[in-house]
């Protein structure tokens, strides 16, 4: 029997939102992604998930998929990078 050996990726996410980010805000990314931090006296947010998926596209997608769904109306995406386990 073969076994397939499963890689995955620690995606990272730099968010830029509109205003600083609120305190129920971070509470709701903190219980979503794995890491979600804020420096005191900015607009970004800092987003860390891991995905157990082979290929690094893949799974920069779907992060950012979830990282769309989760951040307000007028945030974007300012870089998203991944390395592999």
């Amino acid at each position: 029997m073969v076994h397939t050996v499963r890689m995955g990726f620690e995606v990272h996410v730099v968010v830029d939102l509109k205003k600083a980010p609120s305190e129920a805000l971070m509470s709701e990314l903190d219980h979503r992604f794995e890491v979600a931090a804020h420096q005191l006296g900015t607009k970004q947010v800092e987003i860390t998930e891991h995905v157990s998926v082979n290929d690094e596209a893949d799974a920069i997608a779907f992060v950012r998929s979830l990282v769309d769904d989760a951040i307000p109306q007028g945030s974007k995406i300012a870089a998203i990078t991944a390395t592999s386990d």
